[in-house]
């Protein structure tokens, strides 16, 4: 394995296991979102400038604070409650697709579906994530410039710098059209049907942005995402069950540090689960993060049942963006097929 896959493995490993680990010590909520975020951080090739962090966690605070005074003040009124929510959804892909990246858009996402959900269930809660999204964010931006000071990373190639701006290459409406075709009407069905699983908006949420750096999600995508997601939620239910059996405080941590290191050693082999290994860590993150440090009202659910509402969610937007694919392809496959 070369050198700079084996850093690459150690930073993402000590760092998430790092974030989720005080975590759990500190008891802070939402822990485990905090540790998704450092994941975020820690699979880029390089670390985040200093001035981009602030802004990002400056823009964290914002638009929270702005999500949870305009759902408080129109949560009364649920027509335009919930147009107000579609076209959160809609600018948070705006400002995705216009170069913001991932992480971005996940915030922004984050800001037009959770906040309004949570502000129909309690203001208080919802209060408490307003606080709590940008302090993880922060934390985790902290614990990922300490891993890349630690274990610096190479600077990217020449060759990868031309990939990546072959990959911003791409139809910016059609893109933008795609991804609100597939989470709108998804976010419309949950809110009218009452649903208070949180866990489950915050995982559309990553999965639409990782989808959205996509240019298509064809047969092959969606299976490399379907594995992901199932792998991760298998991963995520074997913690579990072996944290019922040693119900200590050290067993997530080293849980957690066991997982990272083994699918970010696959994430660099070249096994067809390559592709995978990535997507799988954020994935049993967030379905066993949320399961041992339960939010809100879901304290009672089991393991199972947040795998089975992750897994619904995880099918229904994947197999909606093959549809939506099929129906409005990629600009440049046209060409390539007209040649």
């Amino acid at each position: 394995m070369r050198t700079d896959d084996r850093s690459s493995i150690l930073r993402l490993s000590y760092g998430v296991t790092l974030a989720f680990g005080l975590g759990l010590l500190l008891d802070w909520p939402l822990a485990y979102i905090g540790a998704v975020f450092a994941a975020l951080f820690l699979q880029a090739p390089v670390g985040l400038p200093l001035a981009a962090f602030g802004k990002l966690f400056v823009f964290s605070i914002g638009l929270m604070f702005i999500s949870f005074v305009l759902s408080a003040i129109f949560a009364p009124y649920s027509v335009v409650f919930l147009i107000l929510v579609a076209i959160g959804i809609i600018l948070s892909f705006v400002w995705s697709v216009s170069g913001a990246g991932v992480l971005p858009g996940v915030i922004a996402l984050m800001g037009a579906l959770m906040i309004p959900n949570l502000i129909l269930q309690s203001q208080d809660l919802a209060f408490v994530l307003v606080i709590w999204i940008p302090l993880n964010l922060f934390f985790a931006g902290c614990v990922a410039t300490l891993m890349f000071t630690l274990i610096p990373a190479t600077p990217p190639s020449e060759a990868a710098r031309k990939q990546a701006q072959a990959a911003a290459d791409f139809d910016s409406a059609r893109r933008i059209f795609r991804m609100s075709m597939v989470t709108v009407p998804f976010a419309m069905v949950f809110f009218l049907s009452g649903s208070s699983a949180l866990l489950v908006l915050f995982f559309v949420a990553l999965l639409s942005q990782q989808l959205a750096a996509m240019p298509s999600a064809g047969k092959a995508v969606a299976k490399a995402m379907l594995t992901a997601n199932l792998l991760g939620a298998a991963v995520a239910i074997i913690c579990y069950e072996i944290n019922v059996i040693a119900p200590v405080l050290v067993t997530p941590i080293l849980l957690c540090l066991f997982f990272c290191l083994t699918l970010g050693t696959l994430g660099k082999t070249g096994t067809p689960l390559a592709a995978a290994a990535g997507s799988a860590i954020t994935t049993a993150l967030v379905v066993y993060g949320g399961t041992i440090a339960p939010y809100s009202d879901d304290a009672d659910v089991k393991s199972i049942v947040r795998v089975a509402q992750v897994a619904t969610a995880a099918i229904f937007v994947i197999l909606a963006y093959v549809v939506v694919d099929e129906f409005w392809p990629e600009q440049k496959q046209k060409k390539a097929q007209a040649t």
